[in-house]
């Protein structure tokens, strides 16, 4: 009897690690994608995330990029990004999936988000009698996707409002709509096809950047000294920018930027804040030491060439006269 039980849970076991081994080796696979995660139908129109209408210049370079497919290049916390045909321009459709780990986790059993809890979405959920135990549980679970939905929506939406130059957006589509009537083709990370209608998905269409170590190491390989200043220059610049508008990113890593040619912008868009206190020189100061930190040891390593010209031209910001 034990000989037989002892196998049983054995075999159990087993099963159980093929099951979690399957299930990692297809999240590697596919970078955790399919298109259940980006299609959500509880999620209404919201009049805070419309936009202005497109020039007819600006409208003309969208339609273009449309036209073409898209094949998947990565994945964030809060998209899955894809990039164009041309490589000029990548799509980044949002994560809407109930059922993500960090909302499992830090929903229920860490952070208490119950108060946002159909304050954005209208979720079959949210209309379900339950226990208080369980009532509980679920309106912490509910809360936390949509605390954290409208927390990257309210900073995209303020990027392409206010700091488009510094973000390389080009187009917002947060709220269902009809005028767009047409189907996007998308290439997921195994090559498989899929046909997304634009109309019901959100998503947003960004410059295509090279990512910032990338760039430096491309430049530093050619000798490219001239273009790396200029690229140095142009990132310091964009940080004083935004803060001299008023608004911080509370996410400023050397991943979340890159560059268009030798201009700078923050390629993730899902971390800005109001903050008028920014404009004060000692806080946009700084700022920009922080900011750079990151890439300063990132050169000292890979590019020391370029460590001092990034380290002096910090310095001179700094103890400029404003």
């Amino acid at each position: 009897m034990i000989k037989k039980t002892s196998q049983i849970l054995f075999k159990s076991l087993v099963a159980i690690g093929l099951f979690v081994g399957l299930q990692q080796l297809i999240e590697l696979k596919t970078r955790g994608f399919c298109l259940q995660k980006i299609q959500a139908d509880d999620l209404p129109f919201q009049s805070r995330w419309e936009t202005s209408p497109l020039s007819s210049e600006d409208e003309a370079l969208v339609d273009a990029l449309l036209d073409q497919s898209f094949r998947m290049i990565g994945a964030g916390s809060e998209c899955f990004a894809f990039v164009s045909e041309d490589g000029q321009a990548v799509i980044k459709f949002f994560k809407l999936d109930l059922a993500r780990p960090v909302y499992l986790h830090r929903g229920m059993f860490l952070e208490d988000y119950s108060e946002y809890a159909g304050t954005l979405s209208d979720h079959p959920l949210t209309q379900l009698a339950m226990p208080k135990p369980f009532d509980n549980r679920l309106k912490r679970l509910l809360g936390m996707r949509e605390f954290r939905l409208q927390r990257t929506f309210n900073s995209i939406k303020l990027a392409y409002d206010q700091l488009k130059d510094e973000s390389g957006l080009l187009y917002l589509h947060l709220n269902p709509t009809e005028h767009l009537k047409r189907s996007l083709t998308i290439y997921d990370a195994c090559g498989i096809k899929h046909q997304i209608d634009l109309d019901k998905a959100k998503f947003f269409l960004q410059r295509r950047a090279a990512p910032m170590e990338q760039h430096f190491a491309a430049l530093k390989k050619i000798g490219a000294d001239a273009e790396a200043k200029a690229s140095v220059d142009s990132f310091i610049q964009m940080i004083l920018t935004r803060c001299k508008k008023g608004y911080s990113d509370r996410d400023i890593l050397n991943r979340n930027m890159g560059f268009i040619g030798t201009k700078a912008i923050e390629i993730d868009s899902g971390s800005f804040l109001p903050n008028p206190r920014m404009r004060e020189p000692w806080l946009y100061k700084q700022e920009l030491f922080y900011a750079t930190l990151e890439l300063k040891q990132w050169m000292k390593k890979n590019y020391p060439e370029m460590a001092g010209y990034l380290e002096d031209r910090v310095t001179e910001e700094i103890y400029r006269q404003t």
